[in-house]
């Protein structure tokens, strides 16, 4: 089994859980940035279920144009490797955003079957001032040949009645191809607004991952999608939303996460941010 196919299933796997259950233009952190990855993707189940676990706890920043209110949080991931009955990554956050502070906790479940791994994830805000008051979902990700791979999902968002209990949902197609050290990767997405407003959203990934385990990756993204623009607005916009992350390993147990973004939330505002964290491997 390849050592760098194995590194990045690992990276792209502990940095999974939010990504696909929220949207691309407010993804606050490299954990939310990755398409989801299982290129090794073979009659054995991949690496990252036998991996470390670890914890991994980090901040995010966000400073918006046209008089809007600054915005950051801290959360707290945690990644369980259960080797063949999968694995569990949960997150909680919490996040201040248009003068309000919302919590959530979200929680992943993985399992590993021949030629694809199975996803189903949910979780939740206790306030939904802004974040989604349930998420619910699940996603495939599959083999193909010539280190190709597919990622077929879906998922609903639940608003709570600040957005006059607002439905969204979303439907994610990807292909992702592998050359050497470095992951492509090219995520179509329709989503709804209460079953009407149909919008498109794209992504694109290019990812590197040397031999020493460090990492760093670039991700656009752009279209219209469902957003929570401001307190009890949830309208589809036009955006994009540009991102370099990295992973820097300070030693076996001890790695150094970062991102800095830039996006652009129709004629909202202008998000320009970092996020840092420290990932600790037991």
């Amino acid at each position: 089994m390849n050592l760098q196919k194995k590194l990045v299933i690992y990276l792209l796997l502990a940095t999974y859980l939010l990504f696909s259950r929220v949207g691309y233009s407010q993804v606050p952190t490299n954990l939310e940035s990755h398409t989801e990855g299982f290129q090794e993707l073979s009659p054995s189940r991949p690496s990252v279920f036998d991996s470390s676990p670890y914890v991994e706890a980090g901040y995010t920043y966000d400073g918006l144009t046209n008089n809007y209110a600054n915005w950051n949080s801290e959360y707290l991931n945690i990644f369980v490797p259960l080797h063949e009955n999968g694995f569990i990554n949960a997150q909680i956050q919490n996040a201040n955003r248009y003068g309000e502070v919302d919590q959530d906790l979200n929680v992943l479940y993985a399992y590993p079957f021949s030629y694809g791994v199975m996803n189903v994830f949910g979780g939740g805000s206790a306030n939904g001032h802004f974040l989604p008051q349930t998420t619910v979902g699940a996603e495939w990700n599959g083999r193909l040949p010539q280190s190709f791979g597919y990622i077929v999902g879906v998922n609903q968002k639940q608003f709570s009645s600040f957005y006059s209990n607002a439905l969204t949902n979303a439907y994610n197609l990807g292909l992702e191809k592998y050359i050497g050290e470095y992951r492509l990767a090219y995520v179509g997405n329709i989503n709804t607004i209460n079953r009407q407003q149909e919008a498109y959203a794209s992504k694109i990934q290019i990812q590197w991952v040397g031999s020493s385990n460090n990492r760093l990756g670039f991700t656009y993204a752009w279209g219209r999608e469902p957003i929570a623009a401001s307190l009890n607005e949830l309208v589809s916009i036009n955006f994009s939303y540009a991102q370099i992350d990295s992973l820097y390993w300070l030693n076996k147990t001890v790695g150094i996460t970062t991102a800095i973004w830039h996006g652009m939330e129709g004629a909202y505002y202008q998000r320009n941010g970092f996020q840092i964290g420290i990932r600790v491997n037991f």
